[in-house]
């Protein structure tokens, strides 16, 4: 299986190679030192019908992902299977500072890491996400997406900014970073009665130990308290490493998000 989705994933790659990601020329941000480099794809009918609106997925990791998400809508979207997106890449030039949300202090990680999360959330939402409204035909619907240290990024955007993005793909988020503080944060908010309507979609994959007993605690908060508009998709890959997850789960995640957009008329 595993096997099937990596050929799978690269093959969309390769078949999407002129995607036509372009770069979004940004001034420099007033919350970072660093600004991330951000791309941009346009769907296949963005110039043929000029009174469209999309919604917008921001995608984290851009350069290893973006042409396998944007093929992956592609195809998907030709057997309605999902809507067309416009897709917005972001690529750090330190993951770890900009995506994680603590610094972490645990010996068995790298000690000192971290913290810079909330200074990206600052940049996406101030400054990158008013340039890409004005500049673009969009909705007002916003998808994030992102993988292991990323997800953490995706799950801290959960719960701290539940009304910054309509939707989030986590796929098997770092929750274990730390001293565990997305985690706790995350279940904290689930049931809490702040909760904002949305969709979620988490996995995981063969990841054992304290890692895996993290990741399960939250999810069945997340299942046993969540309220009826909060949707949650929740799929385990035992089978397959953690390098591979978001490789098996995109498809599931775009199908969720799909019906979700199609129920909620999105």
């Amino acid at each position: 299986m595993k096997t099937l989705f990596v050929m799978l994933f690269a093959l969309i790659a390769f078949a999407s190679h002129g995607a036509n990601f372009s770069k979004v020329d940004l001034p420099s941000s007033q919350f970072m030192s660093a600004s991330p480099q951000v791309t941009i794809a346009l769907p296949a009918s963005y110039k043929q019908d000029k009174s469209k609106h999309y919604p917008v997925l921001y995608l984290l990791d851009a350069k290893l992902n973006d042409e396998s998400v944007f093929g992956m809508l592609q195809r998907l979207h030709s057997s309605n299977g999902a809507n067309e997106h416009i897709i917005v890449g972001i690529e750090s030039h330190d993951r770890l500072n900009d995506f994680a949300p603590t610094v972490n202090k645990d010996p068995r990680g790298p000690v000192g890491a971290g913290g810079g999360a909330d200074k990206l959330l600052d940049f996406i939402q101030s400054e990158l996400m008013p340039n890409i409204n004005k500049n673009y035909r969009t909705k007002p619907h916003n998808v994030i997406a992102g993988h292991s240290i990323a997800g953490l990024l995706v799950m801290h955007s959960f719960h701290a900014r539940p009304s910054l993005f309509q939707a989030h793909m986590a796929f098997s988020p770092a929750v274990w970073w730390g001293a565990r503080e997305t985690a706790q944060a995350t279940k904290q908010y689930v049931l809490s009665d702040k909760k904002v309507g949305s969709f979620l979609y988490m996995n995981i994959g063969s990841e054992g130990g304290e890692m895996r007993q993290v990741y399960d605690d939250l999810s069945q908060t997340i299942l046993r308290n969540r309220s009826t508009d909060l949707v949650v998709q929740l799929d385990t890959f035992n089978d397959e490493d953690h390098d591979f997850t978001m490789a098996v789960g995109l498809y599931h995640a775009l199908r969720a998000l799909h019906q979700y957009q199609q129920d909620n008329k999105l």
